[in-house]
C-alpha cells in the first residue's frame, strides 16, 4: 500500500510538471468569473428597478446556463488531461524509472489512475464549491444538492477519463485526441453535413440513407456521458408528457462503450514493449 501511495504521488508530480496544475487554477478562475458575472447581473437588475423575485429567477437561469457550459467543458477537459498522465514513450524517464524497480505494469497503470483520480476530484470540488456559493447567494441552493451533487459529476468524469487513460497507456496524447475528440466532434459532423448536402438527383435515396445510418452507428462507438450528467441537480428532469427519458438505456450504452475502449487500451497495454528499463538521467 505504501508503494502504491508513493507511485501515485510520483505521477501526480509528473502531471503537475506537465503544467496540468494550471488547469485547476484556470477552473478556479472560471468559477470566480461566473460568480462575479451572476452577482453583477443580479445587482444591475435590482438597480434598474426589477423586482427581487424576477431578478432572482433571471440570475438563476443564467447560472444554469453557465453550469451547462461547465459540464460540457469538464468532459473535454478530463479527456485532455487523462491522456497526459500516462506517457507511453519508451524514452519517458518516469515510466522507465518505475519499471526498473520491478513494479508490474498493472500497478504502474493503477498508480497513474490514482493520480488522475486526485486531479478529477480536486477539479470537481472546486466546481461544486463555486456553484454552491453562487446558488446560495441567490437562495436557490438545495442542501442535498450542495452535499451530494458533486459525487455524480465526479464519478461520470472519472469514467470518461478512464477511456483516455487506457488508450494513452500505449499511444501518444495526440493519437488519443484524434480518436476520442477528433472523430466524434470533428470528422463525424463533417461527414454528416457532407451526406446531407447530397442532391437526391445525383445520389440514390437508399445510398444516402445507408451512409447516414453508418455515420450514426459509428458515432455510437464513442463515449458521450454529457447527457447523463445532471449536475448541479440530483435527478433527471421528467417531461410532462411522453416520451419519457430513457436515461437507463443511455447509461447502459455508455457503460458498454466505455468498457469497450478500456478493454482495447488494456489489451494493447499487455502487449506493449516499453523497451529498456534502465533509468534515464
Amino acid at each position: 500500500m505504501r508503494q502504491y501511495a508513493t507511485l501515485v504521488r510520483l505521477f501526480w508530480r509528473h502531471l503537475v510538471r506537465r503544467k496540468s496544475l494550471w488547469v485547476v487554477i484556470a477552473i478556479v478562475g472560471v468559477v470566480m468569473l461566473v460568480n462575479g458575472i451572476v452577482q453583477s447581473q443580479m445587482k444591475g437588475m435590482l438597480e434598474n428597478g426589477v423586482r427581487y423575485d424576477i431578478a432572482t429567477r433571471r440570475a438563476a437561469a443564467a447560472l444554469d446556463t453557465y453550469a451547462e457550459q461547465i459540464r460540457q467543458g469538464a468532459v473535454i477537459l478530463v479527456l485532455v488531461v487523462a491522456a497526459l498522465i500516462a506517457p507511453s514513450s519508451r524514452k519517458d524517464g518516469t515510466t522507465q524509472f518505475v519499471l526498473s524497480l520491478s513494479v508490474s505494469r498493472l500497478r504502474l497503470a493503477a498508480a497513474q489512475f490514482g493520480a488522475l483520480t486526485i486531479f478529477v476530484l480536486l477539479g470537481t470540488l472546486v466546481i461544486q464549491v463555486g456553484y454552491s456559493v453562487a446558488a446560495h447567494r441567490l437562495g436557490i441552493l438545495q442542501p442535498a444538492e450542495a452535499v451530494f451533487a458533486w459525487i455524480f459529476l465526479f464519478a461520470l468524469l472519472l469514467v470518461i477519463a478512464s477511456t483516455s487513460l487506457a488508450l494513452s497507456l500505449t499511444r501518444p496524447a495526440l493519437v488519443v485526441y484524434a480518436i476520442l475528440l477528433g472523430v466524434p466532434y470533428l470528422l463525424l459532423p463533417l461527414l454528416t453535413g457532407f451526406a446531407n448536402d447530397w442532391e437526391s438527383t445525383r445520389v440514390p435515396a437508399g445510398l444516402r440513407l445507408a451512409v447516414a445510418r453508418t455515420i450514426e452507428n459509428v458515432g455510437l462507438l464513442f463515449p458521450d456521458v454529457g447527457a447523463l450528467i445532471v449536475w448541479p441537480k440530483l435527478t433527471w428532469a421528467t417531461p410532462e408528457r411522453p416520451p419519457l427519458p430513457s436515461w437507463r438505456l443511455e447509461a447502459l450504452h455508455e457503460l458498454a462503450v466505455v468498457t469497450l475502449w478500456i478493454v482495447i487500451g488494456l489489451w494493447a497495454y499487455r502487449r506493449y514493449d516499453f523497451g529498456s528499463r534502465t533509468p534515464m538521467k
